[in-house]
């Protein structure tokens, strides 16, 4: 008992030491070159968790209204396991472009998406449900991204 008294002291006792004050005044130069400019393009953000995998799965929406009229926003979808020595990783560009992300939910194989994409025959977007799998039946990532439709 006095052990684990004296070890969750000593880390609290390390990690005050080692956090910078945050009130302290710091001056930030902007990120400048080619391979900075790609998150300017970002414009919307989403991540849910996969517990039942341990896989964090994180959607980035990319806005190109200023070039494309119809479902302008392109979407990137990054799975990951969020680890440092033993990380697993992947990124994918959705080949579907929507108007407008509503929600991002777990499902058994990956994740969904409900989205609003526009539709030719009316003035009004329709709402669809896109499933995106990248787990296998064993719960292991998967190299290829599986994109389907699904009926509501």
């Amino acid at each position: 008992m006095q052990q684990s008294l004296f070890s969750a002291f000593l880390c609290v006792a390390l990690s005050s030491v080692a956090v910078p004050a945050r009130a302290a005044e710091h001056d930030v130069q902007p990120l400048d070159g080619a391979e900075w400019k790609v998150l300017g393009r970002v414009t919307g953000f989403h991540s849910v968790q996969h517990k039942k995998s341990g896989f964090e799965a994180r959607l980035l929406e990319s806005d190109g209204s200023a070039s494309i009229a119809r479902d302008p926003i392109s979407l990137f979808l990054v799975v990951t396991n969020k680890g440092t020595s033993d990380l697993v990783e992947r990124t994918w560009r959705i080949p579907v472009g929507v108007a407008k992300v509503r929600n991002v939910v777990v499902a058994k194989c990956g994740v969904d998406l409900l989205v609003d994409v526009d539709s030719s025959d009316s003035k009004r977007p329709k709402t669809e449900t896109l499933r995106l799998c990248f787990l296998s039946t064993e719960g292991k990532l998967q190299d290829v991204l599986k994109v389907n439709e699904v009926s509501r």
